[in-house]
């Protein structure tokens, strides 16, 4: 893809450019306490790139009661808003770059499986919204990450084709429904949870460990 071919730059948000999937982690497991609820290692690590739909059944389905999955939503909420508002919610290493050289010369878009009013105070807080053209959350569509509802919708309110575009992700759920939106994908792993390689869809083209990848990308795209 050559540089006048490239026109649009796809960020996920959560676990690339904010380093959120580890406050949520630990959200779930201090809400779960304090519930009194014992949740397994491993379902935070799957949920990972997940959204709210996914996560919430999956509770139901453990704790065999919604009201108390509910609670424990809210208590979790409580918790990462306290995170953000004491400056614990930071950015990821290069990501105001990462933007401001997607910027220069592309579209920006950003394809979250989060809602709108949370997703919005954590790049607002950092100064973020003002790089991305095309927002679009997770009550913006349907069907969350792994399906491409969110890359879809980014790509329609921006006017171009998946082969105008390339897709940044940090998830396995996030670079499949980027694949599955007919984008090519630059995958940074977060690096607070083990990654599965042989999951990797094919879509991916290049991995790295933090967003020089995407600096390095631009400039030759």
């Amino acid at each position: 893809m050559s540089q006048s071919e490239l026109k649009i730059v796809i960020f996920d948000m959560d676990g690339l450019l904010v380093d959120t999937e580890r406050v949520y982690r630990d959200g779930w497991e201090y809400a779960a306490n304090y519930h009194g609820v014992q949740l397994p290692a491993e379902m935070f690590h799957g949920w990972v790139g997940k959204g709210y739909h996914e996560t919430t059944e999956e509770l139901v389905k453990l704790t065999n009661d919604r009201d108390l999955v509910m609670a424990i939503r809210k208590t979790r909420e409580k918790y990462f808003y306290q995170e953000l508002d004491e400056g614990r919610v930071p950015p990821k290493p290069y990501a105001k770059e990462a933007l401001q050289a997607a910027k220069e010369n592309h579209t920006v878009g950003l394809a979250t499986s989060t809602v709108a009013k949370r997703a919005g105070d954590v790049l607002a807080g950092l100064g973020f919204l003002d790089y991305i053209d095309y927002p679009v959350f997770g009550d913006d569509v349907a069907n969350l990450k792994p399906a491409p509802d969110v890359y879809l919708e980014v790509l329609k309110r921006a006017g171009f084709t998946a082969d105008a575009g390339i897709a940044v992700e940090d998830s396995i759920p996030g670079s499949q429904a980027a694949e599955n939106a007919g984008l090519k994908v630059l995958m940074v792993p977060d690096a607070n949870f083990e990654l599965d390689i042989t999951k990797v869809p094919a879509g991916v083209i290049q991995r790295g460990n933090d967003l020089q990848l995407v600096l390095d990308y631009l400039k030759k795209h």
